[in-house]
Order: structure tokens, then sequence, then C-alpha cells
């Protein structure tokens, strides 16, 4: 239990020599006597880690399609890692997640496609999922493109990734800059002021004071939590800047209508990218959906906004986004899993020819599923009986060719597209997964829905995998081994 929460709550080895940790313990049962952090490390936790990786690879057994999230990331000691997460919805129709490895790459010295390869091959080997993995989601970088295309697995890039992109473009307009660069500025005053901070809780004057948000281009959504929460406080930041010795200028009523007009033209974004980085739920459905939400959203803010630099970047926007979001509209993976959602099917695009494509591809993958190994389940109403007696057939001859008349795997993948396709949609709300969990009349759907929805939209798994391994590489602990941490990050990730 030590070592759990060591890994659980990102504590260093060290903290069983800590005298108010030595205390607690004693008082919980004198008796106990605490193992020494080499024990821990040396011991316990490879004992831990291989008992968990038994337990995870067995689920892994079970499954036949996985999709991978995979990212390289520098830590405080400046090694570099890659991190790969597997997702996949197991036989009892659960989602599931588990970090596989967190690893130097084979060759430490660089970061080629090829290195990236070999290294995400490795984990594949060593966990025999080689076959299992139907595509792998990562960031935009080349390389990472390239190393997929070298293992012959489809690439998908990270959603929130793509619509972080298209804002960064945007905030880069030329009209905008000045406007961006007054606020990080005004921003940056009070971060590095202890006295402006607590004179901006008095202004505000209520119980509950808010503090400022510094953009990072490179955290998703910042811009708009910046330009957000200064609009919130606007009045309370004007009074500190006019009443403080070398403050940036107060913003102008006219800057302060802009940025309104921004943070309503950023919201759909922001909403966009918390939908599709969800962690325990479908969301690999959702972005075809959400892209047509967005064009919807952007024809409407032509007319919400008022200011001549908003208006300009609606315009940005109309030109980019197709460029940026109409991949995602061909792909198979994210076609394929909108039809199969309960709540969009053949609603859930932005054309009728691109949802008409998606029920072909659907109808190739029931089709598969039915030859392969699902027997033909079509669900039929319950039968009235039109003879009440039990006679002997006088027609013997239409008894054997009916016996003999061969299944076509077609006509019921017509017939199990058809009774799904034409049901009435479910709510919003519904749980796509548990939908499909419940529906075991629809066998062959079942395990299509099974192999699509586990896909998630975003590499997010793998950038929440950095943060925590950020807290466990700490400055208490910047000299682990790069084995260490991958066992450690292991347990604290996959253990319940």
């Amino acid at each position: 239990m030590v070592m759990r929460m060591i890994s659980k709550d990102v504590q260093p080895f060290s903290v069983v020599e800590d005298s108010g940790f030595k205390d607690l313990i004693t008082k919980l049962d004198p008796r106990y006597k605490l193992p020494s952090p080499a024990h821990l490390r040396n011991v316990v936790l490879p004992a831990q880690y291989e008992e968990l990786r038994k337990k995870v690879k067995m689920d892994l057994s079970d499954v036949d399609d996985l999709a991978i999230t995979a990212d390289c990331w520098t830590s405080r000691a400046n090694d570099g890692y890659l991190t790969v997460t597997c997702h996949f919805i197991n036989t009892n129709f659960d989602m599931k997640c588990a970090v596989l490895s967190t690893k130097k790459l084979l060759t430490a010295t660089n970061h080629t496609a090829a290195n990236i390869a070999e290294s995400l091959s490795s984990v594949f080997e060593c966990w025999d999922i080689r076959k299992k993995v139907r595509i792998i989601v990562t960031d935009n970088d080349a390389s990472m493109k390239k190393a997929c295309e070298l293992l012959e697995i489809k690439h998908l890039p990270c959603v929130a990734h793509t619509l972080n992109l298209l804002v960064q473009e945007l905030l880069k307009a030329d009209s905008l800059i000045p406007l961006m660069s007054k606020c990080k500025k005004i921003v940056a005053f009070f971060k590095s002021s202890t006295i402006a901070t607590e004179k901006l809780k008095e202004a505000q004057g209520t119980n509950e004071s808010y503090s400022l948000i510094q953009e990072v281009p490179t955290r998703w959504n910042s811009a708009y939590l910046m330009i957000e929460r200064i609009i919130l406080i606007k009045e309370a930041i004007a009074s500190v800047l006019l009443i403080s010795s070398k403050a940036p200028i107060p913003l102008f009523a006219d800057e302060v209508a802009v940025l309104e007009d921004v943070c309503r033209i950023l919201a759909p974004f922001n909403e966009a990218t918390k939908q599709v980085s969800a962690n325990k739920s479908a969301t690999i459905s959702l972005v075809i959906p959400i892209i047509c939400e967005l064009h919807q959203k952007l024809d409407v803010l032509g007319s919400l906004v008022t200011t001549k630099i908003a208006l300009d970047l609606c315009g940005i926007l109309k030109e980019r986004m197709p460029a940026r979001l109409a991949p995602y509209q061909s792909r198979t993976v994210t076609r394929i899993a909108t039809i199969i959602d309960p709540r969009f099917k053949k609603l859930g695009f932005l054309s009728l020819s691109n949802a008409d494509q998606a029920a072909k591809g659907l109808e190739m993958e029931i089709q598969s599923q039915i030859r392969s190994h699902v027997p033909p389940q079509i669900p039929t109403p319950p039968a009235t009986p039109l003879r009440t007696e039990n006679t002997k057939p006088m027609f013997t001859f239409l008894q054997n060719r009916m016996s003999e008349q061969v299944h076509s795997s077609r006509a019921d993948t017509i017939i199990l597209l058809r009774q799904y396709l034409e049901k009435k949609n479910e709510p919003e709300d519904t749980d796509p997964v548990l939908f499909w969990r419940n529906n075991t009349d629809l066998n062959a759907l079942q395990n299509v829905a099974k192999k699509f929805l586990c896909v998630p939209a975003t590499s997010a798994e793998s950038e929440r995998n950095f943060s925590k391994a950020g807290q466990i590489i700490s400055d208490r602990r910047c000299s682990l081994k790069p084995n260490i941490v991958d066992m450690i990050l292991f347990l604290n990730k996959n253990q319940i």
C-alpha cells in the first residue's frame, strides 16, 4: 500500500524517510517497519508492475481491435520519452484505456520517423498487439505521420491539435496581433507584481476573486481563456492599471468590443475541443457533427459580431476551415463512427453525398463481419401463427429447396443496415457505447461499433501522461532512471 500511494499520488520514494510520514505510520501501527526507498524501488515496484502488466495483457488478449495514441516529450532531466496508450472496447462493452509504455526512443539521439516507427513496433511486439492495431492517433507532426506510413498503419491527426492550429492561424491575423500583445502585457504585469495582484482582488469587491490567465500557444484554448477572463473583470483591471505606476495602458472601449467579438468567435472552438478530448466516452463519432456545428455557428457569427476586425476574422475562418477540417469528413474511421452512432446516423453529416459514402462503408464493414465470424442475426417481430394444427407437408420438393437455399451475406447486410438506419435517432444524451451494449440483436453492427467507437478523436491521453510524468520527474526525483519512470507511470495510470 505504501508503494501504491507513491505511484498513485506521485510521491518520491524518499517519502518513507520523511519524519511526518514516519510519525503517521507509527501512530497507525507501531509494529510496522517501513521499507527503505531502495527496497520499494528495486523489489516492490517491479513486482507490482509485473502483476498489473499481466492483467492488462490479459485484457488485451480478448480484444480484436485497438487504437493507439502516441507522442514524444522531454522531461526536466532533458530526456526524450515516447508515451504510448491504447484504447479499446472490451467484451462487456466498456470503454477502456491503458498506458502501455513511457520509454526513451530506441535511438535516443534522434527523433526521425524511422526511429519512432521502430520504437512503436517494439512496444507492439512487447504487448503482442501488432495485428490488432487499427489506427494511431498523434499530433500533426510530420515525423509521426511518416512513422505510421512506415508501419503501414492508418494515421489520424489529433482533432484538438488541428483545431488549435486553426485558432493560432486566426490569432496571427495582422489586425489582431497588436491587441493580443496588449492583453499579454497586461496579464504579465499582474503576474509579475504581487501588489498589483492584491489590488486586483480588492477591486473585484467580491468574496470570490478571479486571477488572470496567460496565453500559451501550445496550450489548447489558452487564448480564449485569457480573453474571457479579461472581459469578465475588465472594470477591476482598468481601475488597478490607472492607479499603478509603470503599468500598461488599460484597454479602450473599442478594444474591449473587439475582444468580446473574438470571444464569441473562439467559444465554439473551445467547446469543440473539450468535447473531443473526453477520455471516458466515445469521441471519434463527434468529429464530423462538430465540424458541421462549427460551420453553422460561423454562418451565424457573421450577423452577431459588430467590429470590423471580428468580421475579418470570420472571413479568415471561412477560408481556412475547409482546408484544416475537410480531411476528417472523408476519412473512413470518422464516417463510419458517425453513422454507427445512434444519435447521428445519416443526419450528422455536412453533405448528403458524404452520408451516402458513410452508409456504403458501413455496409462493407457489416458484410465483412457476417462473412468472417458473425452468424446473421436479423431481428424479426414475433410471428403470428397462421396454422393451428400440425399437418404433413404437401410440397416436399419445396422443403428440400428451402433447406438447400444459399444464404446471402449481402442480403443480410442490407436488411440489417436498413433496420438500423430507419429507426428513429436516439436523443443527444445517449451513450453510443451503452446503446450498442444493450442492442445484442444487431450482432454484426455491434462488432462494427466496437471496432470504430474505441478510437479516440485526440491524442489528449498522451498529453495527460506528460503532465503526470512532469510530476513524477520533479525536483525531488529528477535523477530517476527511465525504466523506473515507465513503471511508476504505468502503475499510476492503470491501477484502479
